[in-house]
């Protein structure tokens, strides 16, 4: 019960107790007054009449004419005249109902108890008679009534106005509890927040303490974060370009290559610097190692120009002179092309020798091998080479011949899809490792002009139109209809992109397809990739306070090579995080690998986070996943029991 609540309560109590306590002495001495003063009239009347009976002759006729005319006043309950021997001469007793509008209980509640007024009425020196009087009480219980009724009024009116006012007090005070509230739900929700200090001392103490636990949590991830994060780039990154080492790099490129989406787009490009050994010599060891890095500075700037051409990229140094970019779900490789080559002519004019930095480009897809594909680029590359200057290599030859030809008829059909309700979605477990069902992760499908194609076909043209949102929603609308229809059970995670999370109205046809779905909600989870919310994290932050308090869940996907950069992770809420496969892959014989995951593990489950596997393929890491403190896996391995 809020205080509020509990504040008019205890007002009306009081004046409940207040107005009892006054009606009851103030109708106690009006009724004592009002019982005196008719009595003491009673016997006024009583006398006066019984004096005016004396002097007059006892003609019954002319008693009962006296008589009526005093009782036709209207102020007499009874007159009656007896005899000396008790037998009524004149009596006039009211008998018409009570005109004042009185309720019965209340003239129970204020009975009043009045003696008549008493006279002798004489003949000569004889007693003719005695005299009874007894005034009517009807105006009595009226003011008694009256000043009842204007008493409680007046106590409605100021209880009313008491808790009015003490509302409004009671919200100037409480003001700094619902930072208190706030902070404190934030914390049962895995959130570790600040909150400014209240005024209030009482109020003061208690966010103090919290934030006292939240500084240290803070402190405590940050180191963790830090360790972990100089550990992950000694074991994974080049130490002279930052870019990724070749062994992390082709675990990235397996990734890909080893993806169940056949239907998926990817692209890789190596670039070279050619005669390394004589550019040394003559540029010497330190403007040689400006060259490298410069190589590695036009790769990320060719990506920073282009983002919407791919969904993820990754740069690797595989030796000394050759680099080589991942291009995830890549849809135009010409223009990341030209663009990298545009910037690696700048760098190269930058030298008086003219360095020559050829690469070559090609797409791929799950269906090729590491080997197959690494000579298809060495020999682009060995052609580039021939012209001896800086210059590209382009192959597109495994580029679907499926696909449609340009943005038009792609946005004709996925616009027709999603006209006509083409969503679909398959599911696969991810279990915890103690066998129960976590959820089940939902891969879009969509069917376009009657054929059933996986993501990796049409998402790149997707992301490249700025359809990803209404795919998104509609993939959320459709789960729902299915978990109201019963064709399927959850819980269900369903991912969603970088672009979605920025579109506002995206975001809120989600919140109201949620709002409507009730519990059903409860039953879904969201995933966002781990590159999304540090690239994004006012987004991210944003989308977790929409969306959480409607009782979904939100994960982290791809998650660990960039999870040391998340920045204030304890106040995110996050849920569980999905550890990239580039990790698992290989584990049991890569002793960095497993001591990365222990500490991820670690840092995740001190602040309430699930640590699961993603994309494992052996059934015999159960056992060594376990033992570095993860909670779950899925994968090609993993089988919902």
């Amino acid at each position: 019960m809020s205080l509020i609540r509990q504040l008019w309560i205890a007002v009306v109590l009081m004046m409940s107790i207040a107005f009892i306590s006054s009606f009851s002495i103030s109708t106690y001495k009006a009724k004592a007054y009002f019982e005196e003063q008719l009595l003491l009239k009673n016997i006024d009347n009583a006398g006066s009449l019984a004096l005016t009976l004396s002097q007059i002759e006892k003609d019954p006729v002319m008693l009962e004419l006296l008589i009526a005319a005093q009782f036709d006043t209207g102020h007499y309950q009874r007159i009656e005249l007896l005899d000396p021997e008790g037998q009524p001469l004149q009596q006039k007793i009211y008998q018409g109902e009570d005109p004042s509008g009185v309720p019965q209980w209340f003239q129970r509640i204020a009975a009043l108890d009045i003696e008549p007024g008493v006279a002798q009425v004489q003949d000569g020196w004889f007693q003719y008679g005695t005299l009874y009087v007894e005034s009517h009480t009807r105006f009595a219980y009226q003011a008694l009534w009256t000043t009842t009724r204007d008493l409680l009024l007046w106590f409605l009116l100021v209880a009313l106005a008491a808790g009015s006012l003490g509302t409004l007090i009671l919200k100037l005070i409480t003001r700094p509890l619902d930072d208190v509230v706030q902070q404190a739900e934030a914390i049962g929700g895995r959130r570790f927040i600040l909150s400014r200090e209240p005024r209030t001392l009482e109020f003061g103490r208690v966010v103090k303490a919290m934030n006292i636990l939240s500084d240290r949590i803070r402190l405590m991830l940050d180191s963790e974060r830090k360790r972990l994060e100089e550990m992950r780039y000694k074991n994974q990154h080049d130490a002279l370009t930052g870019l990724a080492n070749r062994e992390y790099f082709f675990t990235q490129l397996d990734t890909r290559l080893d993806s169940d989406d056949q239907d998926s787009q990817h692209a890789l490009v190596l670039i070279r610097v050619r005669h390394l050994a004589t550019l040394n010599q003559q540029l010497g060891h330190r403007q040689t190692d400006a060259l490298l890095t410069g190589v590695a500075e036009a790769i990320q700037a060719t990506l920073q120009e282009l983002p919407d051409k791919f969904t993820q990229a990754d740069a690797g140094r595989l030796n000394g002179s050759d680099f080589a970019l991942l291009l995830t779900d890549a849809s135009d490789l010409a223009a990341v092309s030209e663009g990298l080559l545009h910037n690696l002519v700048a760098l190269s004019a930058q030298y008086e020798q003219g360095p020559q930095l050829p690469l070559a480009a090609s797409y791929f897809s799950p269906a090729d091998n590491r080997a197959s594909l690494m000579m298809k680029l060495d020999t682009l590359l060995a052609q580039a080479e021939q012209r001896e200057m800086t210059c590209s290599e382009i192959t597109l030859a495994t580029q679907s011949t499926l696909r449609f030809h340009n943005a038009d008829e792609w946005r004709m059909v996925l616009t027709e899809a999603l006209m006509r309700e083409r969503v679909r979605a398959e599911h696969y477990p991810v279990v915890a490792l103690d066998g129960s069902l976590i959820h089940r992760e939902v891969m879009m499908r969509m069917e376009l002009q009657g054929q059933l194609h996986t993501a990796g076909f049409f998402i790149p043209w997707a992301r490249r139109l700025g359809m990803l949102p209404e795919l998104d929603v509609a993939m959320v609308a459709y789960q729902l209809k299915q978990l109201r229809d019963r064709s399927i059970t959850g819980p269900l995670a369903i991912n969603l992109s970088a672009e979605t999370l920025a579109d506002l109205i995206a975001v809120n046809r989600l919140q109201s397809e949620l709002q409507q779905a009730g519990n059903l909600a409860e039953q879904l989870s969201f995933e966002v990739s781990e590159r999304c919310v540090v690239q994004h994290p006012q987004v991210f932050r944003e989308f977790c306070r929409q969306i959480k308090p409607l009782g979904c869940q939100v994960g982290l996907e791809r998650a660990g090579a960039d999870f040391a950069r998340i920045t204030n992770l304890q106040e995110l809420g996050l849920d569980y995080i999905k550890v990239d496969h580039a990790f698992v892959a290989g584990l049991a014989g890569n002793i960095s690998n497993q001591n990365f995951l222990r500490g991820l593990a670690t840092l995740g489950h001190s602040i309430g986070l699930q640590v699961i596997a993603d994309g494992v393929r052996e059934a015999e890491l159960r056992d060594l996943l376990e033992s570095l403190g993860l909670d779950a896996w899925t994968g090609p391995a993993v089988t919902e029991t």
